[in-house]
């Protein structure tokens, strides 16, 4: 699986965790159907980078890593968020390597986070733009409340699909389709749909996907 397609989402869920529980709600755009520009970490650079987040999120109260916690520290996969601290601090963390600040900013350009992986276990440490937001506005739904949304909204309730925001934002201002949010209790992700939709472009390459 692309390492891209999991992470961020930090509203908590019930489903069991079994494959396919879960559906995650993104938006994408033209620049995430080319492929992915990586940087290569180094273990020093890695934990540099750690403690840059850990002070940052510590003085500022906000949470810079995905997953938290004391074991997300000792991680190599996680998700962090970039856009909040200055592009100098972690260039000079990445030794400003060409292909590590390319990755930073545009991120930060495009306001999402970045995600560090393995490909493998001995594999080298990677690092590339997320699929997730820098916000984290994202949905992470189990899959009854996931369909029913998808039904509300006028979509096929298909395991996986896409549509273009400008159709999904005509939706969510159909007074017919908010009736049907309400009635159904859906309401309550109109928030978090709202404020992806705000992250997205307004141009025809920005999509809202879901899998």
């Amino acid at each position: 699986m692309d390492p891209r397609q999991r992470g961020g989402g930090w509203e908590a869920k019930n489903c069991q965790k079994e494959a396919g529980d879960e559906h995650r709600f993104p938006y994408l755009d033209r620049v995430d159907d080319r492929p992915a520009t990586a940087a290569t970490v180094n273990a020093r650079q890695l934990a540099a980078f750690r403690a840059l987040l850990r002070s940052e999120g510590e003085r500022t109260g906000t949470r810079l890593i995905d997953p938290d916690g004391e074991d997300a520290l000792l991680a190599d996969t996680f998700e962090a968020r970039v856009c909040p601290l200055a592009l100098a601090a972690i260039a000079r963390i990445f030794d400003y390597a060409t292909d590590a600040i390319t990755v930073i900013e545009e991120a930060q350009f495009r306001s999402r986070r970045v995600q560090l992986w393995r490909a493998s276990p001995t594999g080298p440490l990677r690092m590339r733009v997320a699929l997730t937001s820098d916000r984290g506005h994202e949905l992470d739904l189990c899959e009854a409340p996931a369909m029913a949304l998808l039904e509300s909204l006028g979509l096929r309730a298909d395991m996986v699909g896409e549509v273009p925001t400008e159709t999904l934002r005509g939706r969510l201002a159909n007074p017919t389709v908010q009736r049907r949010l309400r009635e159904q209790d859906l309401d309550r992700y109109l928030p978090r749909l709202e404020r992806l939709l705000a992250d997205a472009r307004f141009d025809d390459s920005s999509r809202f996907e879901w899998a």
